[in-house]
């Protein structure tokens, strides 16, 4: 078996309380936008204002973004207080602080009782982040169970952090309109809960807009590599190809993590899609460098969320050297968060400085004679100073790595070549909570995939049947095409490609019915998805669509073992695939067991699915 595959730095220009985020006033920094040392003296202050007429000052505009950056980008830290991710605080905390970056870390409340992990959850909110609640138990969350695991979780969050929870992260991606709703009526501002399946990163990128409509639905994508929609692009391409999309765009994306690991360490002892240490402190220099040339700003969710809606509902404007907002509009004080006023000069002063009820606002020049100054309007006007010394200043000729390009293939960053034995993928003996265990305990010869369905609303599980155990799946008048897959690698999605060229085909076991109004009534489409035939949407190569190599099996009520040899497989028969005559073996991704669209009703048990 073999695999192909591709394999402190400090922020000192933005002040004290995080100012890739706008926490408060900054008041410290290098005059030239940053540094790259590592000792832990704090940023260097800021000499004080010598003052210069500045030549009078002109309002421009309300910048989109903090200091008037093309784009936004947050990320959110899963599953904090987990037993196995430890990492979040060990390496996360300190990387990010290091960085001049805040974040939003999102604690499970029973983990952190379980743990007794609460103090580190303060101590994460005490050093700038946001904490962010990712439910009481981590559980598919439904209206039956919404009220515990939204409503009472917030109220324990509440009790631990110093910032009321505002924003909430739904495990395992899981929501429907009803569970949204709750999160809405119990207080929260905001929730990660965008359909993220449906993009391509190639012309629909997982982008939010700049105006504030879909604060409950805000859309993201995933690391690992092999759980984003992504996998045409190497890992750490992944990490950065969203920033780059939201300059471009205009808008905000959102990256999801988990822990953070050791360089080399055993990924199955840091919890779900750990990312290396090293690989997270470069996204993170990319991250500041890029708000150091001006061009993204990084700042934790509901801080985002608070500032599209501030920026449209507040006004402003200049008259003489001070900046006055109309709060008029409610939404002004609801939102109340700093934003940046956009402010000319007619002379081209090196700095200006901001001061707000006798406190200093960040202020940043832009350009000659523009620059940003960034107040919460609620807190009254901004008086406007020039000065002949130089302050925090965006570095436009930093360079930056250009928007990275996907691979020719995704079997080119991953690929697993299988030996011929053993053969066997799934017999489903285990506990049924252990169903979608990764990487899946049955697996051998290099293969890890584990099971998936579609649409979400069918049955899937493990239960016995007989001596054993089997994998059941069933559904009743679902209203479209529907299918249970078991991946070789990973999710099916993931973007990897397994070699079974020492292979002759698939096997395993069946029984069933279904009940459907067309040709496949009884019938069951088996198909196998390689990386040649599935979409680049779900992590194949394919621009655009297309049917699967296939073979349609009639199903019975007792069981049957079918075997399938791959030259068996009948040719995809629609799409841009309608023209392949040969399954290609040296790249698959999973088996897929699909039942019609016509179905009115459907009862199916698989096992023993192996190889020969």
């Amino acid at each position: 078996m073999t695999i192909t595959t591709r394999t402190s730095f400090a922020l000192r220009a933005l002040g004290t309380l995080g100012a890739l985020g706008l926490a408060g006033a900054a008041c410290g920094g290098s005059a030239g936008g940053g540094g790259g040392d590592d000792d832990d003296d704090g940023p260097d202050p800021i000499p004080a204002c010598e003052p210069a007429g500045a030549g009078g000052f002109t309002f421009e505009k309300i910048a989109t973004w903090a200091d008037d950056a093309k784009g936004a980008y947050s990320f959110i830290h899963d599953d904090m207080c987990g037993p196995a991710l430890g990492g979040i605080v060990e390496h996360a905390v300190p990387a990010l602080g290091a960085a001049g970056i805040r974040a939003g870390l999102a604690p499970i409340v029973e983990q952190c009782e379980l743990n007794q992990k609460w103090g580190d959850v303060t101590d994460a909110e005490q050093r700038g982040h946001e904490i962010v609640s990712h439910s009481y138990t981590h559980v598919n969350i439904t209206p039956e169970n919404a009220g515990h695991e939204i409503a009472e979780a917030k109220s324990v969050f509440d009790t631990h952090v110093q910032h009321p929870i505002s924003f909430i992260v739904f495990p395992y991606d899981y929501f429907t309109p009803q569970t949204v709703a709750v999160v809405q009526s119990s207080g929260h501002m905001g929730a990660r809960a965008g359909i993220r399946d449906d993009n391509d990163g190639f012309m629909r990128p997982p982008i939010n807009p700049a105006e504030p409509s879909n604060d409950f639905a805000v859309e993201f994508d995933v690391w690992p590599r092999s759980y984003s929609k992504y996998a045409l692009f190497f890992p750490e391409d992944v990490l950065s190809v969203h920033a780059h999309h939201a300059i471009e765009k205009g808008g905000w994306a959102m990256r999801e993590f988990h822990s953070v690991m050791p360089d080399g360490g055993d990924e199955s002892q840091h919890g779900f899609g750990p990312i290396e240490v090293s690989a997270y402190q470069r996204h993170l220099k990319f991250l500041a460098d890029a708000w150091k040339k001006g061009v993204l700003w990084t700042a934790p969710p509901s801080e985002v969320l608070r500032y599209r809606h501030a920026r449209m509902a507040c006004g402003a404007s200049v008259a003489g050297d001070q900046i006055t907002f109309d709060t008029s509009n409610p939404d002004c004080t609801k939102f109340a968060t700093p934003i940046s006023v956009i402010v000319t000069t007619g002379d081209d002063v090196p700095r200006i400085d901001g001061t707000q009820g006798g406190s200093t606002v960040l202020a940043r020049k832009l350009g000659p004679k523009r620059f940003s100054i960034t107040a919460d309007p609620t807190k009254g006007p901004v008086s406007l100073t020039g000065c002949s010394n130089r302050g925090l200043e965006v570095e436009p000729d930093l360079p930056l790595p250009a928007k990275p390009s996907p691979a020719a293939s995704v079997c080119a960053i991953e690929t697993i070549r299988g030996a011929g034995s053993p053969g066997k993928m799934d017999d489903l003996e285990r506990s049924p909570d252990l169903l979608q265990l990764l990487p899946n305990p049955s697996q051998g010869d290099g293969r890890t995939g584990t099971w998936s369905w579609y649409p979400q609303n069918v049955q899937v599980g493990i239960q016995t049947d007989g001596a054993g155990k089997v994998l059941r799946y069933a559904g009743t008048n679902v209203g479209g095409w529907t299918g249970v897959t078991l991946a070789f690698l990973g999710g099916n999605g993931a973007g990897s490609c397994y070699d079974a060229t020492t292979y002759q085909g698939i096997r395993f076991k069946i029984r069933g019915t279904v009940s459907a109004t067309d040709e496949l009534n009884g019938k069951v489409v088996v198909s196998l998805v390689t990386a040649e035939t599935q979409s680049r949407l779900y992590g194949g190569d394919l621009d655009g669509e297309g049917g699967h190599f296939n073979k349609v099996i009639s199903v019975t009520p007792t069981w049957q073992t079918v075997s399938i040899a791959w030259a068996d497989l009948n040719r995809p028969t629609w799409g841009a695939t309608s023209s392949l005559t040969a399954v290609a073996k040296g790249k698959l991704q999973a088996i897929d067991w699909g039942i019609s669209n016509t179905a009115t009703s459907f009862e199916l048990f698989i096992d023993d699915i192996e190889l020969y």
